[in-house]
């Protein structure tokens, strides 16, 4: 079986492609608002955030529009409680289908309306303090110590220094093992630095803290995948499709950029598919295609079905010359009927 002839240079300029990565960042907002019994804004409410993983607790007071926000927040699954003449009234994040869980990527937004709070309120809480207060002295250092580790790793990592990232990651670490956003962003920063293997045990402690956590399982999957364990990763992506189906066809599409790389095009055909059915609209994963299908007679028209699906969505996009080549190519080697 002949193959068709590659145009020069793209076949290799398309498998050094870029993939998608994942940003397991660690610090990210709540904010919203209170409405009282009323309907009118609420000025001086409570509003308590607990990371149910590692039970770090933080507060804020809502502002005489009723609004308040709280930034600097370890990404994690959270409860929110109400606290008005400080009892509890309402609690958000408690109840399955209620989950809260805070990123980096967008503020999570959590409203309390009187009107709609329970019959019998919650529980009361401890009584109000900041997160600090109670602690020791030693605590209080080592706490400040890790935010401010946690913060320079994250500017190390923005500015792509990934070593001093580690550095920095590590050193937080050290001052607070309980936090999975230190592991979780320790194993991206490994990940970028090609330590595979040291990458895994990261991000393994990471869900080993918070096993919810989709963005982590992503990582991990690539992770595992770059480490030469593809069953593992494969396992890694589908349950990343369980926790959070928007994260779920980036990774297939990371995975089958990875095989495809490595020349396996049809495992790597198998998980483009699939981040395909997850959206249809993944104009990469229909490029991948085509340069999967590029390279027989026998597969040239599935190639130009996929590489024109591509053009469709991304007329004008970084690879749209590219594409137009490969499909004259594949047209002039596809089979005469």
């Amino acid at each position: 079986m002949r193959s068709i002839s590659p145009i020069a240079g793209v076949v290799a300029a398309v498998l050094l492609m870029p993939v998608f990565g994942f940003a397991q960042v660690g610090q990210g907002t709540v904010q919203g608002k209170v409405l009282d019994r009323d309907g009118k804004p609420l000025q001086g409410a409570v509003l308590r955030m607990e990371n149910t993983g590692t039970h770090q607790i933080d507060e804020t007071k809502t502002n005489k529009n009723g609004g308040y926000s709280l930034s600097g927040l370890f990404q994690g699954k959270y409860k929110v409680t109400l606290i008005v003449d400080g009892h509890a009234v309402m609690v958000r994040g408690d109840v399955v289908g209620d989950d809260l869980f805070v990123n980096a990527l967008q503020d999570l937004a959590v409203n309390f309306d009187m009107r709609k709070a329970p019959s019998t309120p919650p529980p009361d809480v401890a009584p109000v303090r900041a997160a600090n207060k109670g602690k020791s002295g030693a605590d209080k250092t080592a706490d400040a110590e890790m935010r401010a580790a946690f913060n320079n790793g994250m500017t190390a990592m923005k500015a792509q220094n990934y070593d001093e990232a580690i550095k920095q990651f590590q050193l937080a670490a050290q001052k607070d093992p309980t936090q999975s956003a230190v592991f979780g962003n320790l194993g991206l920063a490994l990940l970028r630095t090609k330590k595979y293997n040291d990458a895994v045990d990261a991000l393994r402690k990471s869900l080993a803290l918070n096993p919810a956590d989709a963005g982590v399982h992503a990582s991990l999957s690539l992770a595992l995948g770059e480490d030469g364990k593809t069953d593992e990763a494969q396992q890694e992506a589908q349950e990343v499709a369980k926790l959070d189906p928007s994260l779920a066809g980036p990774g297939y599409y990371n995975l089958g950029a990875m095989f495809l790389d490595r020349g396996k095009p049809k495992e790597a055909l198998q998980l483009f598919k699939k981040a395909i059915e997850l959206d249809p609209k993944n104009a990469l994963a229909y490029y991948q295609i085509g340069i999967a299908n590029f390279g027989s007679p026998d597969t040239a028209p599935d190639a130009i079905t996929a590489l024109e699906k591509y053009l469709q969505l991304e007329p004008n996009g970084a690879n749209a010359n590219t594409a137009k080549q490969l499909i004259e190519a594949a047209k002039a080697a596809a089979p005469k009927k």
